[in-house]
């Protein structure tokens, strides 16, 4: 993303060190415990800082030693502890991500639906995102009528060896499109509907975009 990056890993054997030094990412060996870690890191000039070891603890640590040496940080912090995450956001005006909670809608979607490719959340709303391939109910529509009728937001439409990002919105959807499409659960769930498909496979070919059951047209 353009920005410099140091990462701090207290062990030489660890995995993706040898990784970080093929990319020429510079690399601090260092436990973070030790009152000289973060100074040799110039946290003090950071913008922020991605605490994210397996200790929740240690994590917190981290977070705290960085703020007292640069007050206006931005702080993530990744704890597997819910509950200790939301106290954290509230009272350490930080953004803390449990791993298990971001991983557990993803995980859950893709037993019940393979056709999802991702999903996160926006405050109260499963947002998810998934490939089409425009057959019934789609063709003849406007990229802007599918968003309007479903909330569905085109992401990528490929057409032929063309692909493009961001359709336009008066671009008219044809059978054997190939687009991805982003919306909430729901209104993923009404377009599945409205294209004839809303029982998912047991299994999903992402490279082809193509699902079992169907009949390719053409």
């Amino acid at each position: 993303m353009g920005k410099d990056v140091v990462v701090v890993e207290k062990r030489e054997d660890a995995a993706f060190v040898s990784a970080l030094r093929d990319e020429n990412v510079p690399l601090l060996i260092d436990d973070t415990r030790s009152p000289l870690c973060l100074p040799r890191t110039h946290v003090k000039k950071a913008s922020a800082i991605v605490c994210a070891t397996d200790d929740d603890l240690a994590n917190l640590n981290i977070a705290l030693d960085a703020r007292r040496l640069n007050p206006g940080i931005r702080v993530v912090i990744r704890l597997f502890d819910d509950d200790l995450g939301a106290k954290v956001r509230d009272t350490f005006k930080a953004e803390a991500l449990s791993s298990s909670s971001l991983a557990a809608p993803a995980m859950a979607l893709a037993a019940l639906d393979p056709r999802l490719v991702h999903s996160f959340r926006i405050g109260k709303h499963l947002m998810v995102v998934s490939l089409f391939v425009v057959r019934d109910g789609l063709p003849g529509l406007t990229v802007s009528q599918v968003r309007d009728r479903f909330g569905g937001l085109a992401l990528s439409l490929i057409r032929g060896a063309e692909e493009t990002l961001h359709p336009h919105g008066e671009v008219v959807f044809q059978a054997g499109d190939q687009v991805t499409i982003q919306a909430s659960y729901p209104e993923y769930c009404a377009l599945r509907v409205f294209t004839g498909e809303s029982e998912a496979p047991a299994y999903a070919d992402h490279d082809n975009f193509l699902m079992p059951g169907y009949r390719p047209t053409g």
